[in-house]
């Protein structure tokens, strides 16, 4: 079980309102994991020889929430990983939160407050219901003042409909994922193109295996760089065992290799290897390779089918999930590209125990991005983990959850919008406009994406600052996170002009203005149509950049 070997982090907290479930849930996921379970309301009762309504009665509220603090920290001390029910109201205290995050992962289980009732037969046995006029409004109040708390969680399971075994399979699937039972993260259900992301330590194993339940080709070329060669050719041996040749294709890597010209050489290499539309493509490799791999399939024979494998942190979280795939040009990045989905997306982070350090944090970038953008939960849990030294450690099984969070941001926001066209999607390009410009500046050399990603973000996040959008405190909190990541704030030392000059062809620009991604808070972001020019310049004047 993974997540039982970390360092600090092995409880399962399970949060959210008055009966939505968490005991029962909790006694069945801990007997399926063969774990310990602690029920935070049955323990302070049995500590005080007394019901939970009658400490409110004749304790107070006040002396509940003081004895909710008591049971946290005891659990908290415990060396085994237990599966927790906490009550309703422990995320109301920061301090139990943090400390949640210190010492487990917190998933909320969430439910309608009409659902809700009807699970409480009886209202008066609930302290905070037994006085109300109408519990289903009271209840309703309550659920909505918690809401932003309970969504604080890393993980959000809906439990509308009310399938116990449903719930305990997918957090038993969260908890400890294996090849056999992965994190599966559906993007664009109910469309042509859905697909899965499944994710768990060991599925590298699995692969063929995994390709061919949703797809039959009559061959396969494997993509992948030279680097990579010792982990492509026992993928490659597992389809030529499920009898399906398979030839390996080798391509060099770097940002420099993302062009026309080598998509013209792998067009060829895949002609010689006598790969077909009945063919399947499939990518071993980082973001570029898969932006590379991804276009040459939706673009060779007028498509064929390709699956991709991610090895980096930046491509597990996010470019190996969209569909967006592409070359640059030298004017500027992903200048040529399509939209052409996966079959499914097969994410091992035990991929990433020999990536550099270097490596990690270009993607932790990313991951910061969806936290500030899209998810305060996902911010607070990054903040956790770096206070912690996880980066250092680079714990594979320790990102699991995380990566598994900003796939299922992504995914909730590409099926909303695939095309980018309602300007839900461009949310996740927050740093991008003057990260990419900086990458076309230095020719794509010096500075890997996330790097420029972050110099970007901090400089889109004083471009808010500066038009009164985003409040000073979250461009503090986004500047000292970066830095406690070893990622650079201030962009490098190049001229303003080349910097306006490569974002002239940003899709994004009209004449001298640009639509740009800003900041409103942390986990909050809105799309701004008309920035003007002259206050970005100004911006990229004073977070370093020359005159």
């Amino acid at each position: 079980m993974p997540l039982q070997v970390l360092t600090m982090i092995r409880h399962l907290f399970l949060v959210g309102n008055m009966a939505s479930g968490k005991s029962t849930v909790g006694q069945a996921l801990a007997q399926r994991l063969n774990r310990p379970f602690y029920d935070t309301d049955r323990w302070i009762e049995s500590q005080q020889a007394k019901s939970i309504a009658e400490i409110f009665a004749q304790d107070g509220e006040l002396a509940f929430r003081r004895l909710e603090t008591l049971a946290l920290h005891t659990i908290a001390q415990d060396k085994s990983p237990w599966v927790v029910a906490t009550g309703g109201g422990m995320v109301l205290n920061p301090e139990h939160r943090q400390l949640m995050r210190q010492h487990g992962w917190m998933v909320y289980l969430k439910a309608d407050p009409e659902a809700l009732v009807e699970r409480i037969h009886d209202p008066r046995t609930r302290p905070l219901l037994a006085n109300a006029v109408s519990p289903q409004e009271a209840l309703r109040q309550l659920a909505q003042a918690r809401e932003p708390l309970y969504q604080e969680s890393d993980w959000v399971i809906d439990t509308e409909g009310w399938n116990v075994e449903a719930v305990v399979e997918e957090l038993s699937a969260l908890t400890c994922p294996s090849p056999e039972s992965p994190i599966c993260i559906s993007v664009l259900p109910n469309t042509p193109s859905a697909y899965e992301v499944l994710i768990a330590p060991r599925l590298r194993d699995h692969i063929a295996e995994r390709a061919l339940e949703v797809y039959q080709p009559t061959k396969v070329a494997l993509l992948t760089h030279p680097v990579l060669r010792s982990w492509a050719e026992p993928i490659a041996r597992q389809f030529e065992l499920a009898g399906i040749p398979t030839t390996l294709l080798l391509s060099p890597e770097g940002e420099r290799y993302k062009t026309l010209s080598r998509v013209q050489k792998l067009y060829t290499q895949l002609l010689k290897a006598g790969i077909d539309r009945s063919g399947l493509v499939v990518v071993l490799g980082g973001g570029v390779l898969g932006d590379v791999g991804g276009f040459v399939s939706a673009t060779y024979l007028r498509g064929v089918p390709f699956i991709q494998i991610p090895t980096t942190l930046l491509a597990q979280v996010d470019s190996s999930v969209g569909g967006k795939v592409g070359v640059d040009l030298p004017e500027g990045k992903n200048l040529v590209g399509a939209f052409y989905q996966p079959k499914r997306v097969l994410i091992d982070p035990e991929l990433l125990q020999t990536l550099p350090p270097r490596h990690w944090r270009n993607g932790l970038a990313e991951m910061l991005k969806y936290g500030i953008t899209l998810q305060h939960g996902l911010w607070r849990r990054l903040e956790v983990m770096l206070q912690l030294g996880s980066l250092r450690k680079r714990e594979p099984t320790l990102w699991t959850l995380p990566i598994a969070r900003c796939v299922q941001l992504k995914a909730q926001i590409v099926s909303e919008d695939e095309r980018d066209l309602t300007g839900r999607r461009a949310l996740l390009n927050f740093g991008h406009t003057v990260g990419h410009a900086v990458e076309a500046v230095l020719g794509y050399r010096g500075w890997l994406h996330g790097e420029a990603i972050s110099a970007g973000m901090v400089a889109e996040a004083h471009i808010g600052v500066k038009l009164g959008i985003t409040p000073p405190d979250t461009l503090e909190a986004l500047i000292d996170l970066l830095q406690q990541a070893g990622l650079p704030t201030s962009l490098p030392e190049v001229s303003v002009e080349s910097l306006t000059e490569a974002m002239r062809h940003d899709k994004k620009r009209k004449g001298d203005q640009i639509g740009m991604v800003l900041l409103e808070g942390v986990g909050r972001a809105c799309f701004i149509e008309a920035v003007p020019m002259e206050a970005v310049r100004e911006v990229l004047l004073a977070c370093g950049a020359r005159s």
